[in-house]
Parts: structure tokens; C-alpha cells; sequence
């Protein structure tokens, strides 16, 4: 399955209300993903996404991301590891797949009451926002970026090594991504494949998905290239893990 050249990347902000207030653990992300994966109504399109995703080579792509919940918690819960927020939370979900968010908006239309962890909530608005963006662009990361290579150890045993923005292989391994992305897509290698990212000013967060502890920075970056990996760069993410709640990005309101 590829997509066509000339996607246009959709970002929409979903706004979820409970009755009460709306509690989730530190590590809430797999549970708007799996949220995510329940509104593609289609099963094969689902199969299709969940199981196999755009490939090329051994690497596979879900070519979405979205971003962590926007509002602060009223309160941190550190012996429970939960966060507790209000009856109201917004998220933004991106990607360059029209059939996605067909299959979303058709589940999202039929289905009003959804369950976000021990949670039920309503889906109380679902807006497109339009994204116009240069070749050049400051950005802000709504989720934290990751980017890593595996190692292995002189015991032999293999090692998850995460680089900072600082670091060379950060900017050159992003662009690799996006480039392995638009291949996967596409079929083809892009017709400019420059890309390029500096960082403004970073911090690292630390995420805990599932049992894995996952390494990443948010902040602002200055971030350049072609048309067609700045279009993947805003729909798709950047970095690793996108569709499991990693690396998506805004332009900056200046």
C-alpha cells in the first residue's frame, strides 16, 4: 500500500470531557494510542496499520503521531504514578494519510462516549487545523522527540543509546528517518532529500511506555529542508516511536 505524492499532512485537536476528573499514569500515551487504533473502524485498513504498517526493507512506519495532552495536571500523584487533570483534555493527532483520518472522523461521527484508561469521556469537539509552513520554520515539540541506535555491549548484550540534540547524529539520523518514511510511502527516494534540524533550546524528558523507559527532548528547534520531508516532518513526526506518542511538532506562533 503507498500513499500518493501530493498528500496533503492533516492535523486535527481532539477534545475529550468527563463527568469527572480525568486521571492517567505517568505513561498515558499507550492508552490514546490504543484509543486511536480503536476508532479505524475498517479491519483490514486496522490489520493493515497495527500489523504491518508502510514498509521498506525490515523498517515499518504508521506514518501518524500525536501529541502529549496539552493541559497540566491539577495534581501529580507520585506514589500512585498518575497524573490527575481535569473534567477536559485536548490532544492534537497528525499524519499524511487521508484514509486515517477517514477511518477516524467515520468512527468519531458514530461513536460520542470513549473509555481513555479507567476513564469515560466524551468527545466534545474535533477541529482541523490548517498548517502553513516555509522551508524554513521554528518549531515546538508537542511530544518529546527520540532518536537512538542499538549497541551492543562488550558483554555482548545488545543497548539502547539515546542521542541529544547536541549531538551530530541526532540531526543526520532525523533526516535518515524522514527519508525512510517518504520511501516507504512513496516507493521512491525523494526528489530533494535535504533536511535539517538545530536545536534552540532543549530539555530532556523521560518517558515510561509500557515496561520501557524511552529517552527524548522537547523544546524548540529550527528545522529546514525540501517540501517533501518538511510535509513528513509536520504529519508524520520526527524521530523514532511516532505513532506511540513521540516526536510531533507545531510551527511556532511568533
Amino acid at each position: 500500500m503507498h500513499g500518493k505524492e501530493g498528500d496533503i499532512p492533516v492535523l486535527c485537536k481532539i477534545k475529550l470531557t468527563s463527568e469527572g476528573k480525568i486521571t492517567l499514569p505517568f505513561g498515558y500515551q499507550y492508552y490514546i494510542q490504543s484509543m486511536l487504533y480503536k476508532w479505524i473502524n475498517e479491519k483490514s485498513y486496522a490489520e493493515f496499520l497495527h500489523n504491518t504498517g508502510y514498509r521498506i526493507g525490515s523498517r515499518s512506519y504508521k506514518l501518524f503521531s500525536f501529541s502529549n495532552i496539552l493541559e497540566k495536571p491539577l495534581h501529580i500523584n507520585s506514589v500512585k504514578k498518575e497524573f490527575i487533570f481535569s473534567k477536559e483534555i485536548n490532544f492534537y493527532v497528525c499524519s499524511i494519510n487521508n484514509e486515517f483520518f477517514q477511518h477516524i472522523f467515520n468512527s468519531i461521527i458514530n461513536q460520542s462516549v470513549v473509555a481513555i484508561g479507567n476513564n469515560t469521556a466524551m468527545i466534545s469537539n474535533v477541529s482541523i487545523i490548517s498548517q502553513i509552513f516555509e522551508e524554513r520554520e521554528v518549531v515546538k515539540t508537542m511530544s518529546p522527540i527520540t532518536v537512538y541506535s542499538t549497541l551492543f555491549g562488550l558483554d555482548g548484550k545488545k543497548k539502547t543509546y539515546y542521542y541529544t540534540p547536541k549531538e551530530k547524529e541526532f540531526g543526520e539520523l532525523i533526516r535518515k528517518n524522514l527519508i525512510k518514511k517518504y520511501q516507504a510511502l512513496y516507493g521512491q527516494w525523494p526528489q530533494n532529500d535535504n533536511f535539517f534540524i538545530t536545536p534552540i533550546n532543549t530539555t530532556e524528558k523521560i518517558v515510561k511506555y509500557k515496561n520501557f523507559i524511552i529517552k527524548g527532548h522537547m523544546g524548540n528547534f529550527e528545522i529546514s529542508g525540501s517540501k517533501e520531508l518538511m510535509d513528513l516532518a509536520f504529519s508524520t513526526g520526527l524521530g523514532s516511536k511516532n505513532s506511540q506518542g513521540f516526536g510531533m511538532i507545531l510551527k511556532e506562533v511568533k
